[in-house]
C-alpha cells in the first residue's frame, strides 16, 4: 500500500510539473476551425494568414 501511494504521489508531481512547464493552453487553436458553410478557395489555401 505504501509503495502504491508513493508511486501515485510521484506520478501526480510529474504531471503537475509537466503541465506547469507547458503553460496555459491557448484558446486560439479552437477558434480556427473551418466553417463548413464557406467554400475553400484557392486564395485561402495559398494565404491562410488572411482573415
Amino acid at each position: 500500500m505504501e509503495k502504491q501511494a508513493k508511486r501515485q504521489k510521484k506520478l501526480a508531481e510529474k504531471k503537475a510539473k509537466r503541465l506547469a512547464k507547458e503553460g496555459p493552453k491557448k484558446e486560439e487553436d479552437k477558434s480556427k476551425v473551418l466553417d463548413a458553410s464557406k467554400p475553400i478557395t484557392l486564395d485561402f489555401l495559398t494565404n491562410p494568414n488572411k482573415e
